[in-house]
């Protein structure tokens, strides 16, 4: 079992001729591997069974090779992601579940009839460009660069993503190159998964307005995260009064959200994908790992 812990960024095209010479400035040490087609199907039951145990279950081919993977219920904090995950290899584009450990299933779970429900949901192809960055302190860190594809019958979803996944160190490693990398780019913080896209195609549950949740700072966090999104799709004017109300309520617990400028909805972009505003997302996000 390997736990991941990465930190996901959205980009557009004009930031892709920026990365590879940048990369120099946050690193000791970069490796650049060659960049690679990976195929991947995701699977789950009429039920939604893998849904329902906050889990995802997808096969890959990645240079000839079939792979299976597994990820279980885990933690985000704000823009962190935290979730174990299994990956085994496989015959073929479909999963073999008896191949994982059997601690991992819940108890009761009858298997041999759960590898009979499965069924292929969706697809995320995307080609990989990645670099092994050496942080001054040794830890290591993996950047990926992911183009493609998130395709559910005929609806489809561009793929344009930065993700930085530890590999070796402390957390706090990862949320520092993240800082100087959004000093660096204009880049907008993400919260969604690529199976979490996915299962929105296929159930056709587009992003829509939500009502603030400001219980907690975890749940500002989210709600302002998640409005982010669905305002730059929709211009709801909605919307941006709950992403004012979390920016105000934010303030008031973080010096980093103070300090930000009112965002104006007419320059949502630039405001969203500024230093300061994911720099201030990324100390919550971190405030909120170390609690």
């Amino acid at each position: 079992m390997a736990m991941e812990a990465e930190l996901k960024f959205l980009l557009t095209q004009s930031t892709l001729p920026a990365l590879d010479s940048m990369w120099q400035q946050l690193a000791v040490a970069v490796q650049k591997h060659e960049s690679v087609q990976l195929l991947n199907a995701y699977y789950e039951t009429d039920e939604l069974w893998f849904r329902s145990h906050d889990a995802g279950l997808r096969t890959r081919l990645k240079k000839g090779q079939f792979e299976q993977t597994i990820k279980l219920s885990g933690q985000q904090h704000g823009g962190l992601h935290l979730r174990p995950e299994y990956n085994l290899p496989c015959a073929s584009v479909w999963p073999e579940l008896s191949a994982f450990p059997a601690e991992i299933w819940p108890q009761g779970t009858d298997l041999a009839l759960l590898q009979r429900q499965l069924k292929q949901l969706f697809r995320t192809d995307f080609v990989r460009q990645s670099w092994l960055l050496t942080l001054a302190d040794g830890s290591t860190v993996e950047a990926v660069l992911d183009q493609g594809e998130v395709v559910s019958g005929e609806q489809k979803e561009v793929i344009a993503e930065l993700e930085l996944e530890l590999q070796q160190g402390d957390v706090k490693a990862l949320f520092d190159v993240s800082r100087q990398l959004v000093q660096l780019l204009p880049l907008r913080l993400g919260w969604q998964s690529k199976a979490e896209r996915g299962y929105r195609l296929v159930q056709k549950q587009p992003l829509v307005f939500m009502p603030l949740d400001n219980s907690n700072t975890a749940a500002l966090l989210k709600s302002l995260q998640y409005h982010e999104s669905y305002f730059l799709r929709s211009q709801d004017p909605q919307s941006w009064q709950v992403i004012e109300q979390c920016i105000q309520a934010l303030s008031v617990i973080s010096e980093d959200f103070a300090a930000l400028s009112s965002p104006d909805a007419t320059q949502a972009l630039s405001f969203f994908s500024s230093a300061a505003y994911n720099c201030a997302l990324l100390n919550c996000s971190e405030s909120l790992f170390s609690a």
